[in-house]
């Protein structure tokens, strides 16, 4: 199966957003972003369930038909104009996210991970639960020790943390390791992800103009708050 036709086959697809310059406004922009991407996946019938979660950090994976083709264009740099409550001299201010885009191939198509290459590290659950989740070491992050991939997942339950992890692990590993496929995806989230820093944008999102440009696509709205609530396809045209 070729390349694309992997991706649009995909039922299941992880997107991570993370933080870049801009400090507290580029965290607070992070989870603003995802809440976004969250009833877009709605609207589109998609199932959503959050794999890790912190402050300027969030991974969650989407389940349904056609997922890849309506997250394609997310992957990359994308920049947040505006005056943040954090300013305090009021100042215009930009800050920078970065997204990233996983299919999940069929698990049977991955080339399993010898154990002994795999570094697992549990620890308390961090997101909400109250104190007891808290206390309870639920939170499971892998390392591959030969590449130095990770994934982290942290929900409530330690055994489907470890299964999802792996997965997803599994799957990293394999795109750095397999055929014309695997090194697409191996080079994807390093590309997509970044450091955070002034790279190539692919979106604007300026708040003060009440504007959202797509740099790719060459499209752009003036109906900023209803992509805020997912409407991505204003400028996904």
């Amino acid at each position: 199966m070729r390349l694309r036709s992997v991706f649009d086959a995909a039922t299941e697809l992880v997107v991570e957003v993370h933080f870049g310059e801009g400090g507290q406004d580029s965290k607070q922009f992070v989870g603003e972003l995802f809440s976004a991407y969250a009833r877009y996946g709605e609207s589109r019938g998609f199932r959503l369930s959050i794999l890790d979660s912190t402050h300027g950090h969030i991974v969650g994976k989407f389940v349904g038909q056609g997922v890849w083709q309506a997250f394609k264009h997310e992957a990359g740099q994308h920049a947040v104009q505006r005056y943040p409550e954090t300013e305090r001299g009021g100042r215009r201010h930009t800050s920078l996210v970065s997204v990233a885009v996983l299919p999940l191939p069929p698990e049977r198509t991955q080339k399993p991970l010898p154990p002994s290459e795999v570094e697992m590290t549990i620890t308390t659950g961090s997101g909400p639960g109250g104190q007891a989740r808290n206390k309870t070491e639920t939170a499971v992050r892998l390392v591959h020790k030969p590449t130095g991939l990770v994934a982290s997942v942290d929900s409530r339950d330690q055994g489907q943390n470890k299964k999802e992890a792996l997965r997803i692990l599994t799957a990293k590993v394999n795109e750095l390791r397999n055929n014309e496929a695997s090194r697409a995806y191996g080079n994807m989230r390093q590309a997509q992800l970044g450091g955070g820093n002034r790279g190539k944008k692919i979106r604007t999102y300026n708040f003060i103009d009440s504007r959202v440009t797509d740099h790719q696509l060459n499209t752009k709205t003036s109906r900023i708050d209803e992509v805020m609530r997912g409407k991505f396809s204003l400028i996904l045209k």
